[in-house]
């Protein structure tokens, strides 16, 4: 279920986004942080591991697990055991190739096994900084931000799938001043699968281009314990403004207000429910803010 967007609501959501990068942000105590790669929440084909996360970023906590091999299809197949609905059933194709990147790289991804619909590169920082990657030669990609490595915390590492061919069949990877990261670029067969309906008739999964968000949006939490758990939260929860509207702004003055609210009553953002794919059944909470 996708909105729809007028000039009026994007000028708002514009403002409202101008307004909140002109106030100071807490730090957090991570190092690792991803710009682009993770801003808009889950999709299939992108995530990433981490020795903590930013609050509020929507992401797999691990790549998503699938049978070694699948029969290639037209369209979404039925998700099998061990694959969330809308995630891909993806088969890894060959042995990855690695290269460590301290500047500016290229590869060629347009020779890759007959069987080959994507490649996943995965990104792992070595030094603080930022590297971006991706097919798009202009430098419009993902990228991944890396602040002072801690050493009593394993490396963390962002990944996503392009799609093959490119538009020149080429990947692309730059990094930032004296910025080094491990590079890791595996080619991959996959088959996108569809939502899953529950017995109210909501749609559940992960989020993706082709489909949108569903109902129930696959995304990772906490138990009521502070266990780290992955479920469903209801897509109108994660689409509110704040807990008191469920909405979004509809102009640019109701934006800098809204936020301006947002930032008194909810500093430290809010917890919403995360459930089973009833959507009935709460297992815990996730984090906004």
């Amino acid at each position: 279920m996708n909105p729809e967007f007028s000039e009026q609501r994007s000028a708002a959501i514009r403002a409202g986004l101008v307004a909140e990068a002109a106030t100071p942000q807490r730090q957090r105590p991570h190092w690792w942080r991803a710009v682009g790669l993770l801003a808009v929440g889950v999709l299939a084909g992108a995530g990433a591991t981490s020795a903590a996360f930013a609050a509020g970023d929507r992401a797999p906590v691990a790549h998503p697990a699938a049978p070694s091999t699948v029969a290639a299809s037209e369209g979404p197949v039925p998700a099998p055991p061990g694959v969330i609905p809308g995630m891909p059933i993806s088969s890894m194709l060959g042995s990855p190739k690695s290269l460590v990147v301290d500047h500016k790289a290229t590869m060629d991804i347009s020779a890759g096994p007959e069987a080959a619909t994507h490649v996943r590169v995965t990104v792992t920082c070595l030094t603080a900084g930022t590297t971006t990657f991706g097919t798009d030669a202009e430098g419009n990609n993902p990228s991944i931000q890396c602040d002072q490595p801690d050493s009593t915390e394993p490396r963390s590492s962002g990944w996503q799938d392009f799609p093959i061919p490119s538009s020149d069949g080429r990947l692309y990877l730059t990094t930032s001043g004296s910025g080094k990261a491990a590079v890791s670029v595996q080619f991959m067969n996959q088959v996108p699968t569809r939502f899953g309906v529950n017995a109210n008739g909501q749609t559940y999964g992960a989020e993706n281009e082709t489909q949108g968000k569903p109902d129930l949006v696959w995304t990772s939490g906490t138990t009521d314990t502070g266990q780290e758990t992955s479920g469903y939260a209801r897509s109108a929860d994660l689409d509110a403004f704040s807990p008191d509207h469920p909405g979004q702004p509809t102009s640019p003055a109701e934006a800098v207000r809204l936020q301006a609210e947002r930032d008194r009553k909810w500093p430290n953002g809010w917890d919403v429910p995360l459930y089973q794919s009833d959507g009935e059944t709460r297992i815990g909470t996730f984090h906004i803010g």
